[in-house]
């Protein structure tokens, strides 16, 4: 027997907060680019939010590798606490925002002493990898979107929440540049105030206008054990129709394919392109601007105007999405610079339409009692595949990564290879399952009761 279960809390179909959570996510963002480019990690933020930070994969691995495990673990268990605890996803959007305030507050107070060279690490890396900056972040503003959403207008909350992203981040380079120009180089610490400010607004909106929705809990519940963290974890796989459980498991490993995928055209094509063009920094700017906006103008027209307007199926604009990564990525093999350009740029139209349509489709085969979990592995898988396979290539393949052919070979497995498993998939959920996201509910299996009178 198989009953519907509501995947939208109808208690808020108008979801008023919307807007303050908008705003709570541009200025968190910005601020982190700031801080990023303070610290020199101009390697750090990934183009959308579900990407991986690569900083210190070059010159410390060990250090980048612990800071990703102790991110993946706190993560882990920070889903499971939201969900188990009533649906907590305020606190996961309060944490990180408190804690890149104090990470700014402590590195602008270090400039005032000379502090050993390790507490730059504990401040770089360590609180940082403890509270996961953005990952907990996106964990709880996903979440947040996805329980206040019904299916039919889930993937537009989430293409107008990913769209932010790239938005977001020019304001903080642009804010970047301005502050160089206006304070001198000695008075540097200065610009940490700046993040500090702009965080200290994201905090007081949510708590102002971000309503707390969770309900109540069983404080007793025994969430933090190991056991009991594995086992909310595979509850994500049960009690549901064989078939939809496997349908979430192949599209949560498709979208960490899609997101290492991005990962890697980040941190290993684009570096060749800078390099091979001979770009100086006008010009690296130019080319990061085009992608941005690309991404930004490709998410919005694909959820407002295909999926929302049109209503065309989002499994059919994925197809087509697959599509032109294969095409792009055969005519790239044999274009010039100026129609690699314009092929990198509609490529780069396509990444967040892609990654916002998986979010939604995985997001409405759980329950909004599930959503913390769902979030958390997926942001989990993505940033250990990320991390693995980059610097996997980056030992075992750097003789080539520099020659043309290096280059080229990499964009076609990217492109073209990776991309024929995961355009099958939509292609076989479009033709005999999209019937599963139709209604604004999911199916879950009941087990047969008798009663015996």
């Amino acid at each position: 027997m198989v009953i519907r279960k509501p995947t939208g809390d109808k208690k808020h179909p108008d979801f008023y907060q919307e807007p303050y959570l908008i705003i709570t996510t541009v200025l968190y963002t910005a601020s982190l680019t700031v801080s990023n480019d303070l610290l020199s990690r101009h390697s750090c933020e990934p183009f959308i939010p579900f990407g991986e930070c690569l900083v210190g994969v070059h010159k410390w691995p060990i250090s980048t590798a612990l800071r990703h495990l102790i991110s993946l673990a706190v993560a882990l268990i920070a889903g499971v606490w939201s969900d188990s605890h009533g649906r907590k996803r305020t606190p996961l959007i309060f944490l990180p925002i408190i804690s890149q305030i104090l990470t700014d507050g402590l590195f602008f107070g270090m400039s005032y002493w000379e502090w050993l060279w390790y507490n730059y690490d504990i401040l770089g890396w360590i609180i940082p990898a403890i509270y996961v900056g953005r990952h907990i972040f996106w964990v709880g503003v996903m979440s947040y979107v996805s329980e206040n959403s019904t299916v039919e207008s889930r993937t537009l909350k989430h293409g107008i929440i990913i769209a932010t992203y790239p938005i977001s981040s020019l304001m903080g380079s642009g804010l970047v540049a301005l502050l160089k120009i206006g304070i001198p180089y000695r008075y540097r610490h200065f610009q940490f105030l700046v993040p500090m400010l702009l965080n200290f607004i994201a905090l007081s909106i949510v708590n102002s206008n971000v309503k707390n929705i969770s309900d109540s809990c069983n404080r007793e519940i025994l969430w933090q054990r190991p056991k009991y963290v594995l086992k909310e974890f595979t509850n994500l796989f049960k009690d549901k129709l064989k078939s939809s459980a496997v349908i979430l498991a192949i599209l949560i490993i498709c979208q960490s394919i899609l997101v290492t995928r991005i990962g890697c055209d980040y941190d290993l094509i684009m570096s060749y392109v800078i390099h091979s063009f001979m770009w100086r920094d006008a010009g690296e700017v130019c080319f990061t601007i085009l992608k941005m906006m690309a991404i930004f103008l490709g998410t919005v027209l694909s959820v407002s105007v295909l999926s929302h307007k049109m209503k065309i199926n989002d499994l059919l604009i994925s197809i087509s999405v697959c599509c032109f990564y294969i095409i792009a990525a055969v005519c790239y093999i044999f274009s010039n610079q100026f129609f690699k350009i314009l092929l990198i740029t509609i490529i780069y139209l396509c990444h967040g339409t892609v990654v916002t349509i998986i979010s939604s489709l995985t997001s409405k085969l759980v329950t909004i009692e599930q959503l913390g979990r769902l979030n958390a592995i997926q942001m989990c898988m993505n940033s250990l595949m990320t991390f693995s396979v980059v610097t996997t290539y980056q030992f075992a393949f750097e003789p080539i990564h520099y020659t043309e052919a290096g280059h080229l070979c990499l964009f076609s497995i990217l492109y073209a290879i990776l991309t024929l498993p995961i355009l099958s998939v939509f292609v076989i959920l479009y033709s005999k399952y999209k019937h599963v996201w139709q209604n604004d509910t999911i199916a879950e299996k009941q087990y047969k009761i008798y009663v015996i009178s």
